[in-house]
Formats: C-alpha cells, sequence, structure tokens
C-alpha cells in the first residue's frame, strides 16, 4: 500500500513539474529545521499549499532530475506536525512593471460590441446602464453563439364598467401617457451574432496598432414580435406576430472607410423616442440597405434607402371603398450626421427624401405621386443629472410624405374606414418636442416631457395643433419598492373642425423591481388610471364602454422587462 502512495505522490509530482528545472536557477537552500508543537496540531498541507511560492525539489541540485519521493520521507517543507510557514516567509514575486496585454479575442470582442451599439433608443441605453445577467446566462448556455435582447410587458386590466380596459388617448395626438394605460401584451426576442471572419468566424491575433481587428467584421440579427389585445384576450387567433427586424451588416472592408459597414434587410433603424409616452419621433425603420459609420472629422456619416408597403381603399375619391384597395409604397433617401460634439453633448442631424406611390384599384384609379422633404435634429445630453441620466431635445419639419418623419404611412379615418392618406403638394409639420430621465439620489427619479406639433394638410381642412406636457415621478422606498406616478395633458385643436379640447390621464402604480433606477426592469406593478376629457371629445375615447362619458377609470396589473 505504501508502495502506491509512492507510486501516486511521484506522478504528481511529476505531472507538476514535467522537466528538468532551468539551468540558470540557483541552488535551493535547507529548510530551516521546525519548531515542536503540541502532538493535537493538524497535519501540514502539501507543499503545493505554500500561499504565491512554487515548491522546489527537495534537495535536487540546480539541472539534476526530480527524484520521487520515498514513503518513509515526509513532505520537504513541513515533516507531521510541523507548523506551515507564513506567507511572508516565502519572497514574493516582484509584480509586473505594466499589466499584461489582454488577450486578442476579448479586444475584438469589445470592437465588435461597440461597432453595433443600439445607443438612440432609451430601452437600449437602459439595457447598457444594468447588468446582463439573463442575456449573459443564456448566451453562455448556448455557448455565446448568439446574443440574446428583448421587451415584453403583459397583463391584464379592465375599466370601471366590467369592460377590458381601453387606452385614454387624445383624437388628434400622436402618442398617449404609457403607464397604466396600455390595452395590450406586446412583446419582442432579438437574436443576434456578431463575427469575426477569418478563423472559420472565431478570433485570430490580426490585430491593427490601435487594438482594432484588420479583419472583416458582421453581424445578423433577427427580431420577432407579439402583439395580444386585452379586449380578445381568450381568443387566441387574434394574437399577431412579426419580423420586424431581419438584417445583415458586413464592415471593415476597406482600409480606408475601416469604421464603415454595409447593411441590407429590414430593421429599426436609429430610432429615437420618448419613453412615458411610448413615442418613437424619428423612425426611419423599414426594408432596403445603406451604409453607416463613415467617420467624418470628429462625426460619422450614415446614407440609407428604405422602402415600405402596404395596401389600402383610395381616400382620394369622392366614394372610397375599403376593399377596393391599391398597392402603396414610399421610397426614403435618408442622410444623417451624428456623434457631432456639440454643447455639451451630441448632434444627430439628418434630411430624408420621401416619395409616395400607388398603384391601381379594380376601378382603375390612383392615388397621385408626391415628394417631401424631411429636416430632422436631435440634441443628446448623456449623463444628464447622474451617471445613467439622459436628455433629449428634438426639432423637426417635414414636408409631402417626409412630414411622418418615419418610413411609413401616414393614415386618415373617414366614415367609410380607416385609408393611407392621399399626400397633397404643399403639406407640412413642425414638431418639437424635449424631455430627460434621471435618478436624483437614490429614493427620487423622474421623466418628464413636453411636445408641440402643428400640421396642415393642405387639403382645406384646416390646421392641426398637439401640445402635451407631462411628467413620471417615482419615489423609491428602498431598492426594490417604489411608488411611480405617471401624469399628463394633451390638448388637440383643428381650426377646419373649429374643434379644440384636452385630455387629462393620472395613474398611480405601486411597483416592485430589481433597482432603484427609473430604467431598473424587471418590473412587477399594479395601477389605478384615471382620465377626463373635454366635449369635443366624447364618444372619442376610452371605446364603447365611455361613448357617452368624459371620464374614464381603469385598474389592473402589468409586468415589464428588457435585457
Amino acid at each position: 500500500m505504501l508502495a502506491g502512495v509512492a507510486l501516486l505522490c511521484s506522478r504528481a509530482q511529476a505531472q507538476a513539474q514535467p522537466g528538468p528545472l532551468p539551468a540558470a536557477a540557483p541552488p535551493v537552500p535547507p529548510a530551516p529545521p521546525a519548531p515542536p508543537v503540541a502532538a493535537e496540531s493538524p497535519p501540514a498541507p502539501a507543499p503545493t499549499a505554500a500561499a504565491g511560492a512554487t515548491v522546489p525539489a527537495p534537495t535536487a541540485a540546480a539541472g539534476a532530475a526530480v527524484p520521487a519521493p520515498t514513503a518513509a520521507a515526509p513532505a520537504p517543507t513541513a515533516a507531521a506536525g510541523a507548523a506551515v510557514p507564513t506567507p511572508t516567509a516565502a519572497a514574493p514575486e516582484p509584480a509586473p512593471a505594466a499589466p499584461p496585454k489582454r488577450p486578442a479575442e476579448l479586444e475584438i470582442d469589445q470592437y465588435l460590441a461597440k461597432a453595433y451599439e443600439n445607443d438612440t433608443e432609451t430601452r437600449s441605453r437602459a439595457v447598457k446602464q444594468q447588468n446582463r445577467m439573463l442575456a449573459d446566462r443564456v448566451e453562455h448556455v448556448l455557448g455565446n453563439f448568439v446574443d440574446i435582447g428583448g421587451y415584453f410587458r403583459a397583463g391584464y386590466g379592465r375599466d370601471s364598467r366590467g369592460g377590458a380596459l381601453a387606452a385614454f388617448a387624445a383624437p388628434g395626438a400622436a402618442a398617449k401617457y404609457r403607464l397604466g394605460n396600455e390595452a395590450e401584451n406586446y412583446g419582442e426576442l432579438i437574436f443576434g451574432k456578431s463575427v469575426y471572419l477569418p478563423g472559420a468566424f472565431r478570433v485570430s491575433e490580426d490585430l491593427r496598432p490601435d487594438g482594432t481587428p484588420s479583419g472583416p467584421i458582421a453581424r445578423v440579427q433577427i427580431r420577432v414580435s407579439a402583439f395580444s389585445p386585452y379586449a380578445t384576450l381568450a381568443n387566441g387567433s387574434t394574437t399577431s406576430f412579426g419580423l420586424p427586424e431581419a438584417w445583415a451588416s458586413i464592415g471593415n472592408v476597406s482600409a480606408a472607410l475601416p469604421g464603415a459597414k454595409f447593411w441590407a434587410g429590414r430593421r429599426f433603424y436609429r430610432r429615437h423616442d420618448i419613453h412615458i409616452l411610448d413615442f418613437f419621433y424619428w423612425d426611419m425603420s423599414g426594408g432596403g440597405g445603406g451604409i453607416e459609420d463613415l467617420q467624418v472629422g470628429p462625426a460619422k456619416l450614415a446614407f440609407a434607402w428604405i422602402g415600405f408597403g402596404s395596401t389600402s381603399g383610395l381616400g382620394n375619391v369622392p366614394a372610397p371603398d375599403p376593399q377596393n384597395a391599391a398597392g402603396f409604397s414610399k421610397s426614403t433617401y435618408d442622410l444623417r450626421v451624428y456623434e457631432l460634439p456639440l454643447l455639451g453633448g451630441n448632434i444627430e442631424a439628418g434630411v430624408s427624401l420621401a416619395t409616395l406611390r400607388s398603384g391601381f384599384d379594380q376601378s382603375n384609379r390612383t392615388a397621385p405621386t408626391t415628394s417631401g422633404v424631411g429636416i430632422n435634429l436631435v440634441h443628446t445630453v448623456p449623463g444628464f443629472i447622474n451617471a445613467d441620466g439622459v436628455n433629449k431635445l428634438s426639432v423637426q419639419y417635414g414636408t409631402g410624405p417626409a412630414k411622418t418623419f418615419t418610413a411609413g404611412f401616414e393614415t386618415v379615418n373617414l366614415q367609410e374606414g380607416n385609408f393611407i392618406r392621399s399626400v397633397q403638394k404643399g403639406s407640412w409639420r413642425l414638431r418639437v418636442t424635449e424631455h430627460f430621465i434621471a435618478s436624483l439620489g437614490e429614493h427620487f427619479s423622474l421623466s418628464p416631457v413636453v411636445v408641440f406639433q402643428a400640421t396642415d394638410q393642405a387639403d382645406g381642412t384646416g390646421r392641426q395643433y398637439w401640445y402635451s406636457a407631462g411628467v413620471r415621478p417615482t419615489a423609491h422606498f428602498n431598492r426594490y419598492f417604489s411608488l411611480a406616478a405617471d401624469g399628463g395633458v394633451d390638448y388637440v385643436r383643428d381650426t377646419g373642425a373649429k374643434t379644440g379640447a384636452a385630455l387629462g390621464k393620472l395613474t398611480l402604480a405601486p411597483q416592485v423591481a430589481v433597482g432603484n433606477r427609473f430604467d431598473s426592469r424587471p418590473v412587477i406593478r399594479a395601477f389605478a388610471t384615471a382620465a377626463w376629457w373635454g366635449e369635443d371629445f366624447r364618444g372619442q375615447v376610452g371605446g364603447l364602454d365611455y361613448v357617452n362619458s368624459v371620464f374614464g377609470f381603469n385598474a389592473g396589473m402589468q409586468m415589464e422587462a428588457w435585457w
């Protein structure tokens, strides 16, 4: 048995020191004798247990092979019952003059993450600030093969009349205050992969002096969505699924333009939003392609062609028929410059040229072809008030089909149904927004917003004005429990219809979340929402349960998560 133990010890030491010691190593001095200790002292650890020290061979001279220990011989540094030397007994190794360079794989991973970072949307900024524990865990399980992201909100609400929750929104307003005012379950799952092409989609050591990869990079991303209204929650067939994103990008293919990336497919293209309104005020999402991240001095440049298509009855004919539909297409050429430092933040400015066309319906009729120009300016101040705060000011002006400030269509509700609006020449829209998100210490956060919009359709129906102001303050009692309030007023005036009315909305929502920041997610909340509106909006707010009212009330519960 003792011989077997000796053989195992010999093999273990041979694995730890597979070859002879370096010839230049100095002779090892003999260990000092250990002082006697009490018999009940525990046995000393194996030679490798000394803190930070490499255990030399017992008596081997420099360059000599290490002999295997015999069964009768104790461990070289501590006989049975001997005291273990303290860590200070061994001379520590000298600290390196500088930290070692990170592996090329980490350098390239960080470069890819920065190259395809989405930094314009509220949710994306929040995810960047938060711990991606869930996404990192899923990616680890999948062998780090795909990036996982997502957004979900789900729950249920009902109104005071017994029906399912119907959102309170002002007719003519482009958005509503969302907390406790969302009448659907909605979710998105994002699957993406950024790759560095040399070496069969794995990393090589081929780096430039600045740490960026010299070979091409690429990304493929798919986003699937699901939408289920509260009013038809029991009917699974009313749940709709979509594919809002499926695109690919290839970059770093030109030494003269190392950061430039080419892309094609369908994607959410550099969207800007106001979170408490769920309002994407600059959203050129659609199908097409382009080039982005061209470095121009301190800023970057992007150019894209984006298309959008649908079918609709012609709303410009004397007797519109929603069943007699024609095909519509909209093409937008979008040129923008971004990350331009200015006034304590950065500027994103863009010019878009949009053209709207329609095909023929069954009566051989078509809508007029129109074109327009849009000008967009967004000033962003990151780190506003606190490290994770952000402030955004936007000014937009557009004519013709470009006045939507999106790649999509503008619709109109007529007595016969809902139609794509046949845009008139000379129509225009002006919009100004201001909002910020900030945490004021550990116990309070808020997000206020102000919006002004003026529209002239140039079709003899007059002008329409939309004014909106609101705020969502949140009191954080501790790290997990909070109380959020969400209040806002929308006022819409239509000079053609000679109407003007306001809608006010107030929500209280006790919450439990995983943090005490404004955008800590996931969050679980209960809510109670009250709304009131003017006489000119009677019959147009709150669905059938409030068709004869100017006041409504909803309550329910909801979860919201993003990662």
